[in-house]
């Protein structure tokens, strides 16, 4: 029983001797936003921590990721201590897409300076990359499946046409028979004989 207040007090101990290790640890200065290699676009907030031990000011800095010149465009100076606040505001759409840099300086009282670089990307013409939502199968579920009706057609079924039936033609009442004709050919040299008859008369008489 004696044992546990002892390792109460130890663990006390030990925190308090660690505690101004860690405090003295703690990141001073930082950008805590964007966060590195970030995309963004537009008007951007850069906020951040400038609380150094012998501050004096703070820059914050832009330069291309590809930089053998060592070029760097401020953005914002001040002489005010901040804590995860907002730096400056950053217009994006002044400047090309591509890599860039953020420099975030903090000038000291003894002449000396501490920075911090965070590597962002600039996409205003590009569309932003979008989070993939990862998809879930769904249970497999036991349903009944109905097979699908479909129709039969129907065959034509042959059908004979009735072939047409010859309509008798009409007699020819031009047609003569053979009766006809001999009767027709009979009156005709009777007549004829008659005429002969006739005119052997008339010359007998004219002679008398």
């Amino acid at each position: 029983m004696l044992n546990l207040p002892v390792n109460l007090m130890k663990i006390r101990l030990l925190l308090l001797l660690t505690l101004p290790f860690l405090l003295a640890q703690a990141p001073a200065i930082a950008i805590t936003s964007p966060a590195p290699g970030a995309a963004i676009r537009g008007e951007v907030t850069i906020t951040g921590t400038t609380d150094a031990p012998g501050f004096a000011s703070w820059q914050l800095d832009f330069s291309y990721a590809s930089n053998p010149a060592g070029t760097w465009f401020a953005l914002q100076t001040s002489t005010q201590q901040l804590a995860d606040s907002a730096l400056a505001v950053w217009d994006t759409t002044l400047i090309t897409d591509g890599d860039y840099l953020l420099r975030l300086r903090v000038f000291l009282t003894d002449g000396t300076f501490q920075e911090v670089t965070v590597p962002v990307r600039v996409q205003n013409d590009a569309p932003l990359p979008t989070p993939t939502l990862a998809v879930t199968p769904a249970p497999n579920r036991a349903e009944a499946q109905l097979p699908t009706p479909f129709l039969i057609a129907a065959s034509p079924t042959s059908t004979s046409t009735p072939r047409p039936t010859p309509t008798p033609l009409p007699t020819n009442p031009a047609s003569l028979n053979r009766t006809a004709i001999y009767t027709a050919l009979g009156r005709g040299a009777l007549v004829i004989f008659g005429l002969f008859a006739f005119a052997g008369l008339l010359l007998r008489f004219r002679r008398y």
